[in-house]
């Protein structure tokens, strides 16, 4: 058949042997060295069900490396896993985030930080000073919090 080299990268019976293990479709994919499509749409042709994906994370692995005050991007390399995939299962479990992580970020404040300075009248610029942090971060972080914009100080001692 022309055209068919991917579809017979491996036979059918390697595919089952490999699903009988209890490997998913990425999982025999890597060992078949073929697509994850091609195992999956393979599998699904001799009547397989899929085997969910495998979470790489526990609940109390993620738990632990959290309440030790390590960010998502410490995590994810102690766990050989993606910062990404941390902080979605960490959202998940609803545990606050160590830092911006989507950016892989330290917080240079707290929201309460913000918060009381924003309370003493400061605006975004003096709180960047202040806090040793970007006046587009401070706005950012104010925005999230729902604090209204405090304009510009004529003059303020810093």
């Amino acid at each position: 058949m022309a055209g068919s080299g991917s579809w017979n990268l491996f036979t059918n019976q390697q595919l089952i042997e490999l699903y009988e293990q209890g490997l998913n479709d990425s999982e025999i994919a890597v060992k078949l060295g073929a697509t994850r499509s091609l195992v999956g749409t393979r599998r699904v042709r001799l009547g397989l069900k899929a085997i969910g994906r495998r979470l790489l994370v526990t609940d109390e692995q993620l738990i632990e490396l959290n309440e030790q005050g390590l960010n998502d991007k410490e995590i994810a390399e102690k766990l050989g896993v993606n910062k990404y995939t941390v902080g979605y299962h960490r959202r998940r479990l609803g545990l606050e985030g160590r830092d911006d992580s989507h950016y892989g970020i330290k917080r240079l404040f707290t929201d309460q930080q913000l918060i009381e300075l924003h309370e003493q009248g400061f605006n975004d610029i003096e709180i960047g000073k202040k806090l040793g942090a970007h006046q587009t971060t401070v706005s950012l972080h104010r925005r999230k919090l729902g604090l209204q914009k405090i304009s510009r100080k004529r003059s303020r001692n810093l």
